[in-house]
C-alpha cells in the first residue's frame, strides 16, 4: 500500500489510450478477476432464490383469495409478497456488486489524487445549494458516491443525490422523488464578484423566474447558447467573463455525457455549483456478466474527464482577466 501511494497521479484530461489501458490493467482488473468467483456464485444464488421465492408469492396470493376473496387484499398481499421476494433473491447479488464497486472506485480516485466516500457524507457546498433554489425542498434525502479532490489548484466535491417529499392522501403516505443526478461543487482559488446563475431555458416560463429573481437577466452572444440557458447575474461583467462560449460547451457536453437534464449552476462566492438531473453515475455495471470488462471502467473515467474539462472552462476564463 505505502509503495501505491507514492504512484505519482494522473491527469484525466490528458489521459491517453495506453496510459488508460495500463490503470485498467494495474489496478482495477485485479479486483474484477479476484471477484469472479463470488459474482457467478451470488448469480446462482439469485436463481434458486427467484424460483423459490416467487413460487411461495404465488402461493401465499392464492391464498389470500381463497381465505378472503377480495381483489384488493389479493393484489397488495401478492404485491408484497413478491417485492420481499425478488429483494431477497438479489441480495447476494448486490452485495458483490457493491463490494466490487467500492474496491474498484477507491483505486480509481487514489489514482487521480482524490478521496472517494461510498456513503456517510454531507455534499461539498449543500447549503448554497439549498439557498439559490438549485435543489427543490424536500422531507428527506440520500447521497452517495462522493469523490473530493483538487484538479489544477481547485478543491471539487461531487456525488450522486437523491431528493424526495412526502406525500399524504386520505389514505396513505407515499414518497415522490423531486431531485435525481447529480451535485458538483468546484472551489476556486478567489471568490467571484457577484452572484451568476445559468438555468436551462424554460421557453414560457422564464418570466417565473425573472419575476423570481432580484439578479438582472444576462443576454449571450451566441444565438444556440441563447436557445438553450438563460443566465441571471448581480454583475453583468463579471458574468460576460464567467459564461463565455468554451464554459457554456462544456456544460452542455456534461449534460450529453451524463445522459441528464434541466442542468442548472450558479457562481457563488468562491465556488461553481452544478446539479444536473439523471440518473445514477459511477456505477460498475451488470453483475449478471462477466466482470473482468474494461468497458466497466471507461464510463466511469470518461465521467470524470467531463468535470475536469469544467474546472478548465472556468479557469480559463479566469485567467482571460476577470475584473480585480
Amino acid at each position: 500500500m505505502k509503495n501505491e501511494s507514492r504512484r505519482p497521479t494522473l491527469d484525466l484530461v490528458s489521459l491517453d489510450e495506453p496510459a488508460f489501458q495500463a490503470l485498467y490493467t494495474a489496478r482495477i482488473e485485479p479486483i474484477l478477476q479476484a471477484r469472479e468467483i463470488d459474482r457467478k456464485t451470488a448469480v446462482k444464488t439469485c436463481l434458486w432464490r427467484g424460483l423459490a421465492g416467487g413460487c411461495a408469492s404465488l402461493t401465499l396470493t392464492a391464498a389470500l383469495f381463497f381465505l378472503f376473496g377480495d381483489i384488493e387484499v389479493t393484489f397488495i398481499g401478492g404485491a408484497l409478497s413478491m417485492g420481499a421476494a425478488l429483494w431477497y433473491a438479489y441480495e447476494p447479488v448486490q452485495r458483490v456488486s457493491t463490494a466490487t464497486k467500492s474496491q474498484s472506485l477507491h483505486k480509481i480516485s487514489d489514482a487521480i489524487g482524490c478521496k472517494y466516500e461510498m456513503l456517510g457524507f454531507t455534499p461539498n457546498g449543500l447549503e448554497y445549494f439549498k439557498e439559490l433554489s438549485l435543489l427543490p425542498s424536500c422531507d428527506r434525502s440520500n447521497y452517495q458516491d462522493h469523490f473530493s479532490g483538487t484538479h489544477h489548484g481547485c478543491a471539487f466535491g461531487f456525488c450522486d443525490g437523491h431528493l424526495e417529499k412526502k406525500v399524504r392522501t386520505n389514505k396513505s403516505t407515499s414518497w415522490r422523488t423531486v431531485f435525481q443526478g447529480q451535485l458538483i461543487q468546484i472551489a476556486f482559488p478567489k471568490k467571484f464578484l457577484g452572484t451568476t446563475i445559468v438555468r436551462r431555458d424554460a421557453g414560457l416560463f422564464n418570466f417565473l423566474e425573472r419575476w423570481n429573481t432580484k439578479l438582472q437577466r444576462v443576454g449571450l452572444n451566441d444565438s444556440r447558447l441563447e436557445k438553450a440557458f438563460e443566465v441571471y447575474s448581480s454583475d453583468q461583467v463579471e458574468a460576460r467573463y464567467l459564461i463565455h462560449p468554451v464554459f457554456m460547451e462544456r456544460l452542455l457536453d456534461l449534460e450529453v455525457r451524463f445522459k441528464g437534464k434541466n442542468l442548472r449552476c450558479a457562481f457563488f462566492e468562491g465556488s461553481l455549483l452544478i446539479a444536473i438531473e439523471g440518473g445514477d453515475k459511477f456505477e460498475i455495471g451488470s453483475m449478471f456478466k462477466p466482470l473482468a470488462d474494461i468497458t466497466r471502467v471507461r464510463s466511469i473515467i470518461a465521467d470524470l474527464v467531463e468535470l475536469m474539462r469544467v474546472i478548465d472552462a472556468v479557469l480559463t476564463a479566469e485567467r482571460g482577466a476577470l475584473p480585480t
